[in-house]
């Protein structure tokens, strides 16, 4: 009697041990199609029972029993793109471990292997050009003063402050009154009450229409430089001549700009000027900024951001580095509490694209992107505003105080649990490039007013959302590892490497003006000059950045799930002893080695990170999923997981990971089949954590290294269990040998990863399915590699295991996972079991060769310890009582299986219903008693085949795929069930390319089995080749169509059929119209058959009518349809009449 405990989620089911016998089940349900989750606690059974076998059953459906017919949304149905999908099982009792490095020292900003250095700073030198300009003789000349000098100014010339730029209107009609005429302007003076200093010192003049001067938007282009040189501010008056003369319009006003870089401080310079009645000055000294470079973050606490969940602005102002960027980095990365992006800004990616990543729901988040130009992210200080509110959906993006981009129907909510700024949410990668400064974040979505207002002041309580605001580090403070948080939250960020303070020099200081109704008293030069002006070639130093050295030690934790301890063990500040000398493009120009007060060899420390362990049960990749239709009770797979015994037991947890584990409806069981095993399973250790590595850390030993594993001494036999797949361009579509080599020398697996993708059963798909892959299909579970090593081992001993991959190149990626399973003796000496039926079965696995008439294929197992020679086999259908005999004979050894294909009389086939069951029955091994009989009966359900009449016509169409002399790709068959050949294509299987064929088939009653195959594995209308379409149909003569096939088949159909003359069995839902080229260029033929009103309907990618044309038809149709006015893409075309409605995806080329 079959028993059956079903168990949801985390709830218990408690068995008494009496209460379970051999061949009973109990079945243990993970996830199901109405899961919210896919990550959870399981309570498997942990009893005294044992299992003869553990099978998983994985089904899926497309999500919400809904089909993609858009073609590229991935968020309907089984969305577009194929992923890989892991199911895992964890055991917090054992440990998983990764290898990991790290380089013996930290030394910030610098890249090198050996470190000459100094303990004395260093400095480095910058060329300048200055023109002084000289007046040899004044032939005439007029001044204009513009003020009294009643005010002392101290912010005019800021001679103590590193650098400064300040800007003073001059109205025109204020010059007109003073006395200016429209002529050229040679110089101007200026009067100092101190005595003071100001190098690179520059004067720039503009026009301008404005009347007053606003801090919120200073003027930073158009400007002419009329002065620039080191200077001596003298007290009294100090007049500047012009090496370039600015000729004033006498309509607009005029700007004065005046700036300053001293790499040393001098007095203070007190410049004498006026008050007026309106904002006529702005002035600035804020030139602090962080510069990260490529391998620094600032770790930004998180407790003040617990307020955000629907919305947020995040600014900043930023200076990419040209040099580098795009690449594929982060600015600012934060993450929930279990780790997964909610707040994401890659900035650039690698394809120049900004990404603004928000909110997370269910491990997938909110996005919205845009291709940026290179001065957008760098070459140039630039303001960059990332907003959302999930309650409108609304995402945006501003640049400069412009709305740049935005996005609807965003509505995941904001959980940020950590955070980090320069790198991923961990600090650890995807590090940025450039300089930033004035960071903020509000718990709101800010208006495009606010911002653009806001953008260039730093932020105080006039700010009309200062409650709002939870962060804000104008990174101001200049020096040091922290960072201070102006909001009222007070919080402190710390660096993570060397981030390296900056200051811009005065000339290039773009914000955080403020404004004064105070300018500088002018005299301004006019008149008639005899001049002269020399170049000058000026050395400005500035301290070299030092390099932070910190020296590492790793202190192991093995034996225990913490992480190897990486320890600063000293710390020290020293510098490069290496001064630069760079011209005006910043090129280095010359270097100079200083005294080297001692040198530092980088090295490398290897260390282990350390986790609950996590068994890959299952490595599946979910298929391609546009116009896919896996049925409202999904397709299931079963898997043997009885390996995995010793891990199955009481609370574990389950989750599915890699990207794919919510593209579908998932529903997970676990059936345990009580009863004792052929062999128990002792243990499974695993080798490496299953994970993803490039081929290159794979060559060097860096990752899947060499392991010393001791075997379990209770063991008698070992088997490797290996899953490999290959992914990126060259890993994904490369055949590569991989190996696994025991104790060293030589090799003794080598195998290539290669899985050819022809016989896929979940066909067609959308994308390209049909090409073959490393180690998977999409649609299907990956490739295992099961290898016995029992010979190369000893139990209790401790024996080295490697894997590797012989070569790659490109981007080749390879996710490995390897188990070493440990059994003990056969349970028996003489059993045979049944495992599976082949055919006739309704398996997903089987369906490309089901249903079927002809003979029924089992798979056996030697499942004793002593050699299978012989064992009888019966089998029956339906309630049959009369039992069909065979006996095999073979030799098998313990655990080696066979397929058999049984001898079955035609007459099984007879009196089949819509829905049959197959029995299969084995007895007398070796012609004696089975040992266990539990494993002995099987029962499959299948579907019966069609039954045609003794005539009917193959209809074919050829594309124009050839292998050579015009020869087609695609070839047929049809064999009787004795596999007699029948019938074959035209000209002994070579058929003709781009041509038609009609061939009337007269049979005997029976069965036969249609099979035609493509060399080129692509079949006879896949839209990613240049071979257009070709059709392949069975038509009843002088009647409707009997079969349409699938030309999107990839290597191969098998249909098998009955023939007799009182038909009583015929295919359903039969698509009676074909539409071709398919690519097409201009033009699509639709052809078929109909009777009646018939509606032809071309719709787009997202299902919006474009035409609709109506026909009134009796018999044969054929149409071309005009494709020359559409963009490229994809269609579809929808035939309705007044039996059936067609719907067919077609591509525009």
């Amino acid at each position: 009697m079959l028993k059956k405990c079903f168990l949801f989620l985390i709830s218990i089911c408690y068995f008494t041990l009496g209460a379970q016998n051999p061949g009973d089940t109990i079945t243990i349900q993970t996830f199901d199609y109405s899961s919210t989750t896919r990550d959870t606690m399981i309570n498997f059974p942990n009893n005294a029972l044992t299992y003869e076998k553990i099978i998983m059953s994985y089904n899926m459906r497309c999500k919400d029993d809904v089909v993609n017919t858009s073609g590229s949304i991935n968020n309907i149905g089984c969305g577009a793109w194929d992923y890989s999908c892991h199911t895992n099982i964890h055991d917090s009792s054992r440990v998983d471990s990764i290898k990991s490095k790290t380089s013996s020292h930290n030394i910030s900003n610098f890249s090198g292997n050996i470190y000459p250095y100094s303990i004395n700073p260093v400095y480095n030198y910058y060329q300048f050009y200055q023109q002084n300009t000289t007046i040899n003789t004044i032939i005439s000349e007029d001044t204009t003063n513009t003020g009294n000098r009643n005010n002392s100014l101290d912010f005019v010339i800021q001679t103590d402050k590193a650098s400064s730029k300040s800007q003073f209107l001059y109205r025109a009609d204020e010059l007109t009154n003073f006395g200016l005429s429209n002529d050229s302007i040679f110089g101007l003076s200026l009067n100092s009450l101190t005595n003071s200093n100001a190098n690179f010192f520059k004067i720039r003049l503009k026009h301008t229409n404005d009347s007053v001067l606003n801090s919120a938007t200073p003027h930073l282009s158009g400007f002419t430089e009329v002065f620039h040189s080191n200077i001596n501010l003298t007290s009294g008056e100090n007049r500047l001549q012009f090496h370039t003369p600015f000729l004033w319009d006498s309509l607009s006003n005029i700007l004065v700009e005046f700036s300053t870089t001293n790499s040393v401080l001098s007095n203070s310079s007190i410049i004498l000027g006026d008050s007026l009645s309106f904002n006529c000055g702005l002035s600035s000294s804020d030139a602090v900024n962080i510069d990260v470079n490529q391998n620094e973050s600032i770790s930004i606490p998180h407790t003040p951001l617990s307020t955000i969940s629907n919305e947020i602005t995040v600014s900043f102002w930023v200076y990419g580095d040209e040099n580098t960027l795009p690449y594929n980095s982060t600015i600012l990365e934060g993450l929930d509490g279990n780790g997964s992006r909610t707040l994401n800004i890659h900035f650039p990616w690698s394809n120049s694209r900004v990404y603004w990543d928000c909110g997370n729901n269910a491990g997938s988040y909110d996005r919205i992107d845009k291709l940026a130009n290179q001065e957008d992210y760098s070459s140039k200080w630039n303001h960059w505003v990332f907003t959302k509110n999930s309650v409108s959906g609304e995402m945006k993006i501003y640049l400069n105080g412009d709305l740049w981009h935005s996005g609807t129907n965003k509505n995941a909510t904001i959980d940020i649990q950590e955070i980090s700024l320069g790198s991923n949410g961990k600090g650890s990668g995807y590090f940025w490039d450039g300089k930033i400064k004035e960071f903020r974040i509000f718990n709101k979505e800010l208006n495009q007013s606010t911002i653009s207002q806001w953008m260039n002041i730093r932020l105080n309580n006039t700010h009309p959302d200062y409650n709002n605001l939870v962060a804000y580090y104008p990174f101001n403070e200049g020096s040091g590892n922290l960072a201070n948080d102006n909001s009222i939250n007070a919080t402190t960020a710390s660096f993570n490497g060397n981030v390296i303070w900056e200051q811009s020099r005065g000339d290039k200081i773009s914000q955080f003006f403020s404004a004064t109704n105070l300018r500088p008293s002018l005299k301004l030069f006019q008149g008639d000059y005899v001049s002269s002006t020399t170049t000058v070639n000026v050395l400005d130093s500035a301290l070299a950045s030092p390099n932070i050295v910190q020296e590492k030690a790793v202190y192991s934790n093995h034996n225990s799930l913490n992480h190897d301890s990486i320890a600063i063990v000293s710390s020290n500040t020293f510098w490069h002893a290496v001064s630069y000398t760079y011209d005006t493009s910043g090129v280095v120009i010359f270097s100079d080695s200083l005294y080297i007060d001692s040198t530092i060899n980088v090295g490398e420390l290897t260390y282990y990170n350390r986790y609950p362990m996590a068994f890959q049960i299952m490595s599946f990749v979910t298929p391609y999923g546009a116009y896919l239709d896996l049925g409202t009770y999904g397709k299931t797979w079963y898997f043997d997981v009885t390996d995995f015994a010793p891990i199955l037991k009481g609370l574990k947890r389950i989750n599915m990971t890699s990207g794919g584990q919510w593209q579908e409806d998932m529903d997970i069981k676990f059936h345990f089949i009580v009863g004792t095993p052929s062999r128990d399973v002792v243990d499974i250790q695993q080798i490496w954590r299953p994970q993803s590595k490039g081929y290159t850390s794979i060559l060097n030993e860096n990752s899947f290294e060499p392991r010393d594993v001791k075997l379990n001494p209770n063991a008698v036999s070992y088997k490797l269990r290996t899953v490999i797949t290959g992914h990126g361009q060259e890993g994904e579509f490369i055949s590569r040998d991989h190996y696994l080599n025991i104790n060293g020398g030589n090799i003794e697996y080598t195998w290539p990863v290669w899985t050819e993708c022809g016989g896929n059963p979940i066909y067609p798909q959308g994308g390209t399915w049909i090409y073959d892959r490393a180690g998977w299909c999409p649609g299907q579970a990956s490739d295992l590699r099961e290898d016995d090593i029992t010979s190369l081992v000893t139990p209790g001993q401790t024996h080295n295991i490697d894997y590797g991959v012989t070569n790659a190149s490109g981007t080749s990626n390879y996710w490995v996972s390897s188990q070493l399973v440990s059994y003990k003796a056969p349970n028996y000496t003489i059993d045979a079991s049944v495992i599976d039926i082949i055919s006739p079965t309704d398996k997903v696995k089987y369906s490309r060769i089901n249903p079927t008439c002809g003979k029924p294929k089992i798979i056996i197992k030697n499942t004793g310890s002593t050699n299978l020679t012989s064992l009888k086999i019966e089998y029956w259908v339906n309630g049959s009582t009369t039992k069909e005999v065979q006996i095999w004979n073979g030799n098998l050894d313990f655990e080696e299986q066979e397929t058999v294909e049984l001898d079955a009389p035609s007459s099984i086939w007879d009196n089949l219903l819509s829905s049959n069951k197959f029995y299969v029955e084995i007895s007398e091994p070796n012609l004696s008693t089975d040992e266990n009989i539990f494993n002995n009966y099987i029962n499959s359900t299948f579907e019966p085949t069609p039954s045609y009449d003794n005539v009917f016509a193959l209809w074919m169409q050829t594309n124009s795929g050839s292998i050579g002399l015009n020869q087609s790709e695609t070839s047929w068959k049809i064999f009787d069930r004795d596999n007699n050949l029948t019938y074959e294509s035209a000209g002994g299987g070579n058929l003709m390319i781009n041509s038609q064929y009609r061939d009337t088939l007269i049979f005997d009653d029976g069965c036969y089995s249609f099979i035609m195959t493509d060399t080129d594995d692509d079949g006879i209308d896949f839209w990613a080749n240049n071979d257009g379409a070709g059709m392949a149909r069975f038509r009843e003569i002088g009647a409707s169509w009997l079969k349409v096939f699938e030309g999107e088949f990839d290597t191969f159909i098998h249909h098998e059929f009955q023939v007799n003359n009182s038909t009583t069995y015929i295919q359903e839902d039969i698509n009676t119209w074909t539409f071709y080229p398919n690519p097409a260029k201009n033009q699509v033929t639709i052809s078929g058959v109909s009777n009646g009103i018939t509606d032809l309907i071309l719709l787009d990618s997202l299902g919006k009518q474009l035409k609709k044309i109506t026909f009134d038809i009796n018999g044969d149709f054929k149409k071309n349809l005009d494709l020359s006015y559409l963009k490229d893409g994809v269609y579809m075309l929808k035939v309705i009449t007044n039996s059936e409605e067609i719907l067919k995806k077609v591509v525009k080329i």
